[in-house]
């Protein structure tokens, strides 16, 4: 069985790429920000009742945050590679007498 062969992408296909990462790189940089916040930066835990739900909330949100970017590269890979499989492929793929 001969190896498989990935196709780089289409000019179309690497600036969807580069989109998805960015929004990767952004959607974790939030993440990373709202697991670093503290519920001590919104006042006194004693006079404040809130502070447990920031707490919680925050963790959630980062959490969700994580598990978007994920899902960003998945779906833009997942869109990659059926484009690949459904007639995307590049003009050097088809037989000769295609082209």
């Amino acid at each position: 069985m001969p190896p498989r062969v990935t196709l780089p992408p289409s000019a179309q296909d690497a600036r969807r790429i580069k989109r998805s990462r960015v929004l990767s790189y952004v959607l974790v940089l939030l993440a990373a920000v709202v697991f670093s916040l503290r519920p001590e930066l919104f006042g006194d835990p004693q006079t404040q009742p809130a502070h447990a739900l920031l707490h919680a909330w925050r963790i959630v949100a980062g959490i969700v945050l994580g598990a978007a970017a994920l899902a960003v590269q998945v779906v833009v890979g997942v869109q990659w590679r059926k484009t690949l499989r459904h007639g995307g492929e590049a003009p050097g793929n088809r037989a000769p007498g295609d082209r």
